[in-house]
């Protein structure tokens, strides 16, 4: 059975299509209720229900299965930075991927990768300073000593202008 579909008009054509779809959802329905009747039947005949078969009721059998959610993609976290300008901090790269231009524009200008390299790991060393937690960290009470009398200061020497000019020049 073939058909001429050219001398359609596009609306026609486009509702001849979800004639079309409608009729193969409603074939399949169809399908699918007499082909769980005739298995209901044989379990019957069995002395069995088709939910002991199956495990599931009947009725959700006939619904269509849902395609599975989208997985949600997970957060992307950042690489650590392989490489750091050593006098902007701000300017950071993984070493993944295209240089960027200052990555360009340093070695252009004949500075090396591993200045690169180390600025980062000297960066890194000083941001885990400052993370580390307060109580490893010398509190500032603790790194100035308080004010008063040293007693490990030598003690100091009285000086008096007057007597200094009182004495006579002895180089004269």
């Amino acid at each position: 059975m073939t058909q001429n579909l050219s001398r359609y008009t596009l609306p026609q054509l486009k509702q001849l299509s979800a004639r079309i779809a409608k009729e193969i959802a409603k074939q399949e329905s169809a399908g699918k209720a007499s082909m769980l009747k005739k298995l209901q039947k044989m379990a019957r005949e069995h002395g069995l229900s088709l939910d002991e078969l199956v495990g599931t009721s009947g009725a959700t059998q006939t619904q269509p299965a849902k395609a599975p959610a989208k997985a949600i993609p997970a957060a992307r976290v950042p690489l650590p930075a392989k490489y750091r300008h050593p006098s902007n901090k701000e300017l950071a790269w993984s070493g993944r991927g295209r240089r960027p231009q200052w990555v360009e524009a340093w070695l252009a200008n004949g500075g090396a990768m591993d200045a690169l390299a180390t600025a980062a790991q000297k960066f890194d060393k000083r941001q885990a300073k400052l993370k580390a937690p307060a109580e490893s960290r010398p509190t500032a009470s603790e790194a100035v000593p308080a004010p008063g009398p040293r007693t490990d200061a030598p003690n100091p020497v009285e000086y008096a202008p007057d007597a200094l000019s009182a004495q006579p020049d002895a180089s004269v």
